[in-house]
């Protein structure tokens, strides 16, 4: 008999003053449970998405805002925001979502805050964090869920660490991770999961590596690939999950390319993509992915953007964007 699940996806995003790997969000939408079919292991071939060139001035971004399980490709540029609604196989016309400028003086982000499944857009500006609600056609009215500035000086980020359905806010600063859970119309208040400093000289993120619903801290330093597990009310002691060192001369990022419901860790470097599936305690050995080069001059992303439950590869250039699904 089918049940109701929730199936979870990560989406990396690069925005104006944001490393390409250091914006991560969470999404839920909820679909009827099916068997999980676990990839073979590699991204498929080159697959052109819009026949043409899409990107933004100040960002460019896959998250699902329509709440169909796919993620669709958004721009953000000086005068408005851009969706492209994915079909499974291409991104459909460019839609306004915005009717109007709307992006961040310290970031824009999109995941889903509310938890009805579809991706909201927030900003951080120096005073508030704002929110616009996806409606599933457009972003409705500014909502200020924060009352104040809430940033910080290592990165911002938005994801589901306690595992409702809801994306958080968290600020990662010199001494310590603050998370500000999301109840779905404001974040409440600071609360330290961290006491102490926790962030990687080569990028902090924050990604579901266990595979219980709730993302956790991981820090990349030159050295290895620390994690530390949430319990829904902090993040748990220090593991090294590569016993050694794992990253990218293109790219660091944590999302789950397989369908097991894990983050795997993925490197882009100019010979090839990397990936190492998380087994829920560790990062396994390095697997060739994509057989020779692959990534893009404005930007590389890992999305679910057929639906199918694992994040496929996306490539950002001047003329295109390309799509490799992982098979």
């Amino acid at each position: 008999m089918n049940s109701v699940s929730r199936r979870r996806f990560l989406c990396t995003a690069a925005g104006a003053g944001l490393l390409a790997v250091s914006a991560e969000m969470v999404g839920t939408v909820v679909a009827q449970a099916a068997p999980r079919r676990i990839g073979a292991g590699r991204f498929g071939p080159n697959e052109d998405w819009t026949s043409g060139a899409y990107y933004g001035s100040l960002g460019t971004f896959f998250a699902d805002v329509t709440g169909d399980g796919r993620a669709d490709a958004i721009v953000v540029n000086f005068d408005t925001l851009t969706v492209r609604r994915s079909t499974g196989s291409s991104f459909s016309p460019n839609e306004d979502w915005t009717g109007g400028p709307y992006y961040g003086s310290r970031g824009t982000f999109f995941a889903d805050v509310t938890g009805d499944g579809r991706a909201d857009a927030i900003v951080v500006n120096d005073d508030t964090v704002t929110v616009r609600r996806s409606n599933g056609s457009a972003f409705t009215p500014n909502e200020d869920w924060t009352g104040g500035a809430y940033y910080g000086s290592r990165g911002t980020f938005f994801a589901d660490v306690t595992g409702d359905g809801r994306a958080d806010a968290i600020v990662v600063n010199d001494d310590r991770v603050t998370v500000r859970r999301s109840n779905g119309s404001s974040f409440g208040p600071n609360e330290d999961w961290t006491g102490g400093p926790y962030y990687g000289s080569r990028g902090t993120f924050f990604a579901d590596v266990t595979g219980d619903g709730r993302a956790d801290a991981i820090a990349v330093n030159d050295d290895t690939v620390t994690v530390r597990r949430s319990t829904g009310s902090s993040f748990g002691p220090n593991e090294d999950w590569t016993f050694g060192a794992y990253y990218g001369s293109r790219g660091t990022f944590f999302a789950d390319v397989t369908g097991d419901g894990r983050a795997d860790a993925i490197v882009v470097n100019d010979d090839t993509v990397t990936v190492r599936r998380s087994t829920g305690s560790s990062f396994s050995p390095n697997e060739d992915w994509t057989g020779g080069p692959y990534y893009g001059s404005r930007g590389t992303f890992f999305a679910d953007v057929t639906g199918d439950g694992r994040a496929d590869a996306i490539v950002v250039n001047d003329d295109t964007v390309t799509v490799r699904r992982s098979v």
